[in-house]
């Protein structure tokens, strides 16, 4: 799915080209087939795998230099995830939400994080609030660095730590769910400084209005910052595959 690139030099050919930050003490710590699915999650969030892209296994053995047994648990912990689509004698593939999925799910995600900051106490705690900041200031940090690995864990770490204020263990699970969900459609917001700086913008909006117990506000903002992945999303879908591709699914 092709997407007009916006990105400098340097994060363009820190996109294209794979990144092993794996050390040989990661590889010894974590199960083989983790590192691989992480690996490969990775690659997706960062454009380097596209929608309907082939997951072939003996290229994943020769890049991790394992066998086909830790390669084959690795895709199957992607497909629970709904990363991943297996498809009988073709085998796995970066699987590809059409116009219709992302917007349910994302419906569903507005509701939910909706309902997170809508039931979460008043007032936070100063500790609660000095962990967002450190933790914005990282993304921050990450964007001026065109290091969007980082910019995407960074981004997940924010808004794991604000939904956790809420209490509700199931509400949160279930939050991280759906957002697993959408890893794929990541790049294509990411793609553009502009959808960057927003996201930026809105975090330290967030972490104010949380600072002032403003809970109609904190609304609003988690509304509007669901907004630009998904747009970015379907726009590049329907150049892809025009109206009629876009409403199939």
């Amino acid at each position: 799915m092709a997407v007009r690139r916006t990105a400098s030099p340097k994060r363009a050919r820190s996109q294209l080209q794979p990144q092993h930050r794996f050390s040989e003490q990661t590889m010894r710590e974590k199960p083989l087939a983790d590192v691989i699915a992480t690996g490969l999650e990775e690659d997706i969030v960062l454009g380097r795998r596209h929608p309907r892209e082939r997951l072939i296994e003996q290229d994943l053995c020769d890049r991790f230099n394992t066998h086909r047994g830790d390669v084959r648990l690795a895709l199957f912990e992607l497909e629970k995830k709904g990363i991943v689509q297996r498809i009988p004698n073709r085998g796995a593939i970066v699987r590809d939400l059409t116009p219709k999925e992302v917007m349910e799910i994302y419906a569903v995600r507005e509701e939910l994080e909706v309902m997170a900051v809508r039931i979460l106490p008043f007032p936070v705690a100063p500790t609660r609030l000095t962990e967002l900041e450190k933790i914005q200031a990282r993304h921050a940090t990450a964007i001026r660095n065109d290091d969007m690995l980082t910019v995407f864990y960074a981004n997940l770490d924010f808004h794991q730590t604000l939904f956790e204020l809420c209490g509700n263990a199931c509400l949160i699970e279930t939050i991280k769910t759906l957002e697993r969900k959408i890893y794929g459609i990541r790049f294509y917001a990411n793609a553009f400084p502009e959808a960057l700086e927003k996201a930026r913008h809105d975090h330290v909006d967030m972490i104010e209005a949380l600072r002032g117990s403003r809970r109609d506000e904190l609304i609003k903002l988690t509304r509007q910052h669901l907004k630009p992945s998904p747009q970015a999303y379907i726009r590049a879908y329907e150049r892809r595959f025009g109206g009629a591709g876009a409403a199939s699914g």
